[in-house]
């Protein structure tokens, strides 16, 4: 029976459950609102929000209508009508984000934003960049590219999974800047090890060592995951994808660039709506996204997504995921299973690894899903990551699919 079908109400873990997590904020909660409906089936559960999310139904049908629409008429009025939707999901998104809509870009993943950063700052041979090693290659890899190309050269910076302070994480940062240091860059939560870095403290601590540094974080397993503003964070861009914890529509992503550096940061791709001369760019951030044609249903239907978390509000979201994966966390340590995810409070996140063989974890996942119906990742070992459509049962399941197969978690005898 799909969840579509079944419309069911949104469970919060209990009271003592959620305050197990001192860091998180308990001052929202869904318990009385109902969740959106989502169409995947009983027997295919996805939990896997740190790759791709299921949108809720309101969204796809939202997408299909405004497919539909353009499809039925390609005349002016009715491509405005659609496309000014693009304008309205910028401004609700800034105001969850406490920004400005002229901050905003709207591109098409996470990558995309990263590489715009990359590639749009001028960097001089002199100029170096720090990056932590758990980034996503496109905040990375990427980096060391750009800097074979046109100069600059890249430090890697290690943080220790098994680090038990805030100071001990952001010394590590601030350890590794020196007078040639022109960009920080981060992933605030690790796609590979579910570490949650301190950002506002580490951006705090750069800006009192260096304030002229660029600092750019990679939000991918932040946005639609935690309760995360960037008026709160000293950060100059901020990254982030629609069809992950967000879930929203595909090939749909956010590029945030604090005003003073708009002017600052060229642009990849130069398209309509740009008219007339290179003093004539479009307004704000918007000339980041003028990438020609897109796919204008999919972003007119970022705003039924947007619709869903003004609803369920980002802090009682973070609660609800927060809640899952404490039960995962739990769980799986009952049954004495290791995980690579740091558990301290602070550095905990709703993406959860478990410590698997490389050999043996693409088996492990598929066997799971097999015996359970949920589907994980073999990332960094099993990656297990919660969101707002899992049930208790749903996490009952993996765990129980897990203890079944849990031979695959040491290395062949």
């Amino acid at each position: 029976m799909s969840i579509a079908r079944r419309d069911f109400l949104k469970l919060v873990g209990s009271t003592s459950l959620a305050a197990g997590l001192a860091s998180r904020p308990a001052s929202a909660t869904v318990s009385n609102t109902r969740i959106p409906a989502f169409a995947f089936d009983d027997d295919s559960v996805p939990m896997n929000a740190a790759n791709l999310c299921p949108m809720p139904v309101a969204v796809s049908e939202a997408q299909a209508a405004y497919a539909a629409q353009l499809q039925r008429s390609l005349s002016t009025s009715s491509r405005q009508s659609v496309e000014s939707k693009k304008e309205l999901a910028r401004a609700r998104i800034a105001k969850l984000l406490g920004v400005l809509a002229d901050e905003l870009a709207i591109v098409r993943n996470t990558s995309e934003a990263n590489t715009t950063v990359v590639q749009g700052l001028t960097l001089a041979d002199e100029d170096e960049i720090v990056a932590w090693d758990q980034n996503h290659p496109s905040n990375l890899l990427a980096w060391e590219i750009q800097a074979a190309r046109s100069g600059g050269q890249v430090r890697r910076l290690s943080v220790p999974v098994t680090a038990g302070s805030v100071d001990e994480v952001v010394a590590n940062f601030v350890a590794a800047i020196n007078k040639r240091t022109r960009v920080v860059t981060f992933t605030h939560i690790s796609n590979i090890s579910g570490f949650r870095l301190p950002a506002a403290e580490i951006c705090a601590a750069i800006r009192e060592r260096k304030p002229d540094i660029h600092i750019h974080i990679d939000g991918a397993q932040t946005w639609g995951a935690v309760d995360f503003r960037l008026d709160k964070v000293d950060c100059d861009s901020f990254s982030a994808s629609a069809h992950k914890w967000f879930m929203g529509p595909r090939e749909v992503g956010i590029l945030f660039l604090r005003k003073q550096h708009i002017a600052k940061l060229w642009p990849n791709v130069v398209s309509v709506p740009w008219f007339g001369s290179i003093e004539q760019p479009p307004a704000g951030a918007r000339k980041f996204d003028a990438l020609g044609q897109r796919d204008d249903a999919a972003i007119a239907a970022l705003v039924e997504a947007v619709a869903v978390h003004e609803a369920l509000t980002p802090a009682g979201i973070e609660q609800r995921s927060a809640a899952l994966a404490l039960r995962l966390r739990s769980a799986l340590e009952d049954l004495a299973i290791k995980l690579v995810s740091n558990g301290n409070p602070p550095f905990a996140s709703s993406v959860l690894i478990l410590s698997v063989p490389r050999a043996n974890a693409m088996q492990l996942v598929n066997q799971v899903f097999r015996d359970s119906g949920v589907q994980a990742a073999p990332t960094g070992g099993m990656r297990i990551s919660p969101h707002i459509y899992n049930t208790d049962e749903h996490v009952d399941r993996i765990v129980a699919g897990i203890a079944r197969n849990r031979g695959l978690l040491t290395q062949p005898g």
